[in-house]
C-alpha cells in the first residue's frame, strides 16, 4: 500500500517538482553534475549494478535532459544535492530523483515507471528516502 501512494505520487510530479524557492539558488543540472568525476563515479555504481532502462542508459552516454537545477537537501546538517532527470517524450511516466553526498562520493535513487512502480537504487537507508520523499513533496 505504502508503495502504491508512494508511486502515484512521484508518477504525479514531473520537473517542476524540484521548482526553487526564490530565496534559493539554482543548483546545476543533473548532467552538469556529472561532469565531475566524483558524481560520475558514484552514478556509474548507482546504475551500474541494477538493471535500468534503456533511456537511463542512453542518458548516462550523452547527459542530455531536461534543463531542471538541482536543489539542496539537507540530511544530518549537510546540504546534499538532489537531481532529475527523465525518458524523453515520457517524461511524466519514466523519471529517476537522484541524491548526491555533498562531495559526490555516493547516491541513491528513487526511480519511477508505470511498468515497474517504484525502485530505490543505492540502498538508501530511511532517513535518504525520507529526505528525497520529503523533498518531493515540498
Amino acid at each position: 500500500m505504502r508503495l502504491s501512494i508512494l508511486l502515484a505520487l512521484l508518477l504525479s510530479l514531473s520537473s517542476p517538482a524540484l521548482a526553487q524557492d526564490a530565496a534559493e539558488p539554482a543548483g546545476p543540472v543533473l548532467g552538469d553534475l556529472l561532469t565531475n568525476p566524483a558524481y560520475f563515479n558514484s552514478w556509474q555504481t548507482l546504475i551500474g549494478g541494477e538493471r535500468t532502462p534503456d533511456w537511463l542508459a542512453e542518458y548516462t552516454k550523452t547527459l542530455d535532459g531536461p534543463p531542471v537545477p538541482s536543489i539542496p537537501v539537507t540530511v544530518d546538517n549537510q546540504t546534499y544535492s538532489l537531481a532529475f532527470t527523465c525518458k524523453p517524450n515520457e517524461c511524466e511516466q519514466f523519471q529517476i530523483f537522484v541524491l548526491f553526498a555533498p562531495d559526490g562520493s555516493q547516491a541513491w535513487a528513487l526511480m519511477g515507471s508505470p511498468l515497474t512502480g517504484v525502485t530505490w537504487l543505492g540502498e538508501p537507508d530511511e532517513r535518504i528516502r525520507a529526505a528525497i520523499t520529503a523533498a518531493l513533496q515540498k
